[in-house]
């Protein structure tokens, strides 16, 4: 009796490697049709889907309106207290609301000393400024031109100091200098050629950046 029921459990055993056989061929099929459902994918299903998705969890893909609603708001304001003063222009552009001064506008040739004439402009800006939230960045530019003597060795003093010389005055009207950065760059990101006295005029400027 103990040698048939030795030989029957030793057959029984022999046989069970059938039963992880046969579900390792049920996952590999599952794994294939899971595959070809895939490949086979209804793709306006898809979107439908997708869509109905973004709906119930109120997902917003696009709040670059809001941020453009915003700019124009700030180049509208702008627009409104400066608009139209010879050698000042406000635009909307990619970086955010651009005040652009003409160098002649606010500084004698070769300085950073801010003209007197120019005060009532600057504080106009001030006050627009200091009620805009977020960041402000003031960038200096120059043309080619190479300074000869004065209180500057380059262009890249002379256009640093006057983008700082616009910061000291709107920090002395209010303005919170936490939120300001001065840039200065010389000829190097000119807005025209400089070979005629038209391109280096348009070339010499200050930009107060405000982004979006």
């Amino acid at each position: 009796m103990k040698r048939r029921r030795s030989r029957e459990e030793e057959h029984e055993n022999h046989e069970r490697w059938l039963i992880s056989y046969a579900d390792f061929i049920t996952l590999l099929f599952t794994f294939f049709a899971a595959l070809y459902a895939l490949s086979t994918v209804d793709k306006a299903k898809v979107e439908q889907f997708s869509v109905s998705l973004r709906e119930s969890f109120r997902i917003i893909d696009d709040p670059i309106p809001l941020i453009e609603g915003r700019s124009r708001s700030i180049a509208g304001e702008m627009n409104k207290v400066i608009g139209g003063t010879p050698g000042v222009s406000v635009k909307n552009e990619f970086r955010g609301v651009v005040v652009t001064f003409s160098d002649m506008v606010l500084f004698s040739p070769g300085s950073a000393e801010i003209r007197p004439e120019a005060f009532d402009l600057l504080e106009k800006v001030a006050e627009i400024v200091k009620t805009v939230p977020g960041r402000v960045v003031i960038e200096g530019h120059t043309d080619s031109t190479p300074l000869s003597g004065g209180k500057y060795a380059s262009n890249w003093e002379l256009s640093t100091g006057r983008a700082a010389g616009i910061l000291h005055f709107l920090i002395g009207k209010g303005a919170d200098p936490n939120r300001f950065a001065v840039a200065g760059y010389a000829e190097y990101r000119a807005v025209a050629e400089n070979d005629t006295e038209e391109g280096r005029a348009r070339n010499r400027r200050v930009e107060l950046v405000i982004p979006h």
